[in-house]
């Protein structure tokens, strides 16, 4: 027989379910949006090289029998880092998937495995933050917090920009997966909060032992995105991690000392020890803005 206790969580994480489908869902106009958008993003002049042999890998994906997770000696070199549907959705499948160097990506169709032949990453060591913008975080009004409120920031990533198409990778079932994964402790996300306690940026990712996979992000305050990754650079540091992959390259990451690294050498990075960070459930910010700004990455002798 059920407790009270086993019961009353029973229906808090149904009706959690029940707020998602409802929060996460697309109406038939926006679905029909991403579809045309999706299909215009593969057929630009930059990537119409690559359509016709993504074509050709899926049929073949699909009539071929594979591994539930993927693997790195089965990726495509056309399209380049192409590894294959992702065929099982579960929490546990992804996370093997991601600890052996992939993320799941896809506008439309199935959900597909990537592996880049190049990995825009942050040496947590190497974190370089000029004297500028440490003012900017000791004169900040914009608060921190951590796993607060996660599917809010998985919304914001989603969320229409003003002034260009809406086209995002965040549909439906792709953010109940990482959700999915908050649930279980592995998701983590960053929140942004103003003065007012309203939500103006925000990032969310992926703990994968010493690795943080940053997903995505988003700032509707100026510098409030740029104060959420230099405060989970100082917080992942602090804990034990490593590197944190970004996947492609940004200017803001590219200015910090990020650096970009063949595929070989990301994954080499997964197989270093996990900090206790990696599998703790929800993560508590320790640190404000101000105490980031006096922050010295282990790799610096002196501030920057």
């Amino acid at each position: 027989m059920q407790s009270l206790t086993d019961t009353s969580a029973a229906a808090i994480s149904a009706g959690r379910r029940e707020d998602r489908r409802a929060r996460f869902a697309e109406t038939p106009r926006q679905w029909l949006e991403r579809q045309v958008l999706g299909l215009a993003y593969t057929l630009k002049p930059v990537r119409i090289g690559e359509a016709l042999p993504l074509a050709l890998a899926s049929v073949a994906d699909f009539l071929t029998s594979a591994p539930a997770a993927p693997q790195i000696g089965r990726v495509n070199d056309r399209p380049p880092g192409y590894g294959g549907r992702v065929r099982d959705e579960s929490p546990e499948v992804v996370l093997d998937g991601m600890r052996a160097g992939f993320y799941p990506h896809s506008h439309i169709g199935p959900l597909k495995w990537w592996s880049p032949p190049k990995r825009a990453v942050m040496s947590l060591s190497d974190v370089h933050i000029a004297k500028r913008f440490r003012r900017t975080l000791r004169g900040t009004d914009l608060t921190v917090s951590l796993d607060r409120a996660f599917d809010d920031v998985l919304l914001g990533c989603a969320a229409r920009r003003p002034g260009r198409p809406h086209l995002t990778w965040l549909r439906p079932g792709t953010l109940h997966l990482y959700s999915r994964l908050f649930d279980k402790g592995h998701a983590h996300s960053v929140e942004v909060w103003n003065a007012e306690g309203a939500l103006v940026g925000g990032l969310f990712g992926v703990a994968l032992g010493p690795v943080f996979g940053a997903m995505s992000m988003f700032h509707i305050a100026d510098n409030a995105s740029k104060i959420g990754i230099v405060s989970l650079y100082h917080h992942l540091s602090e804990w034990g991690f490593t590197t944190v992959d970004h996947q492609n390259m940004s200017a803001w990451v590219e200015t910090l000392g990020g650096q970009v690294v063949p595929r070989a050498d990301y994954v080499s990075m997964l197989s270093g020890p996990a900090p206790a960070k990696s599998a703790s459930g929800r993560w508590q910010a320790e640190f404000t803005p101000q105490q980031t700004a006096d922050w010295t990455p282990p790799g610096a002798t002196t501030q920057d």
